[in-house]
C-alpha cells in the first residue's frame, strides 16, 4: 500500500472519527472498523461496466457535483425543488463537461433538444429542468453525443462515485479540512487517487468535487485548468434540509 493510500485512510478515518464523536456513535464506529479484516468500512468497489468509449471530440470528462445546501444558502431559489426542503439533495451532478488538457470546448451544436423521458430520468440527480438544457446546450453539445447518449454518461459517470456514508445526509452543519473530504471519497472509491479529485470551496463552503475520468469513464488526472483547490484549512458544509 502506497503512503498516498495510507495518509488517505488516515484522514477518512479521522472524518468518520469526528462525525461518531458527534453523534455519540464512537464504540459502533470502532467496532465496525474492527470487523472489516483491514479494509475500511464502507468501502467498496463501483462497477463500471465495459469501459466503452462514450464520447469524442474532447480529451476527457469533468464531472462536477455540487454540494446542493451550499448552493442554497447562497443563490438558490427557495421556492423551488432543489431549496425548497421538499427532497433531501446532497450531492448532485452539476454536470458533465468535455475537457482538453488546455481549455474546454463549449456551446457546439445547440439544435439538437432534450427528449422529455431525458429530463424525467435526470431529475433526481440533477434537480432542475433549467439545468438540464443548459448543460445540454453548453457542455453536451461538445460530447459528439446526442442529448439522450449524453446524459446517460452523465448518469454513468454520477452512479460510479461512491459518496461517503458521512458526507451523503448532513443534519447539521459540518465544519472540516477539505483534505479530509478529498480523503473521505479516496477512501471509499478504491479506483480515484488525489489527482484525479478536486475540491473546490466558495465564501468558506464546500461549493463542489470534481473528478476526472477519461472517455471510458476510468478516473484520470486532471488537467491544470482543473486544478483550482481550496486553499482553506477549514470549510462549511452547510447541512441536508
Amino acid at each position: 500500500m502506497t503512503m498516498k493510500k495510507i495518509l488517505s485512510l488516515l484522514g477518512a478515518g479521522v472524518l468518520a472519527l469526528i462525525v461518531a464523536w458527534e453523534e455519540g456513535g464512537l464504540d459502533r464506529i470502532v467496532q465496525d472498523q474492527l470487523g472489516t479484516n483491514g479494509s475500511p468500512a464502507g468501502a467498496v468497489s463501483a462497477n463500471r461496466g465495459s469501459r466503452q468509449v462514450r464520447g469524442e471530440g474532447f480529451d476527457y470528462y469533468v464531472l462536477a457535483l455540487s454540494w446542493s445546501p451550499s448552493f442554497c444558502e447562497d443563490n438558490g431559489d427557495r421556492k423551488s425543488n432543489q431549496c425548497n426542503g421538499s427532497r433531501d439533495y446532497g450531492f448532485v451532478a452539476h454536470g458533465l463537461w468535455p475537457q482538453n488538457e488546455t481549455g474546454w470546448p463549449e456551446f457546439c451544436d445547440v439544435s439538437a433538444r432534450v427528449p422529455d423521458r431525458t429530463v424525467d430520468k435526470m431529475l433526481p440527480i440533477m434537480p432542475a429542468k433549467g439545468l438540464i438544457f443548459h448543460q445540454w446546450k453548453k457542455h453536451g453539445t461538445c460530447s459528439g453525443l446526442d442529448p439522450r447518449e449524453y446524459f446517460e454518461v452523465t448518469k454513468a459517470a454520477y452512479d460510479s462515485v461512491v459518496i461517503p456514508k458521512e458526507l451523503k445526509r448532513l443534519d447539521r452543519t459540518l465544519t472540516i479540512d477539505p483534505k479530509v473530504i478529498e480523503a473521505a471519497f479516496i477512501e471509499v472509491n478504491p479506483e480515484l487517487d488525489a489527482d484525479e479529485i478536486v475540491i473546490n470551496c466558495s465564501k468558506n463552503r464546500l461549493r463542489e468535487i470534481k473528478v476526472c475520468f477519461d472517455k471510458t469513464l476510468t478516473p484520470r488526472q486532471c488537467g491544470r485548468d482543473v486544478n483550482r483547490e481550496c486553499r482553506s484549512k477549514s470549510i462549511r458544509m452547510p447541512p441536508v434540509r
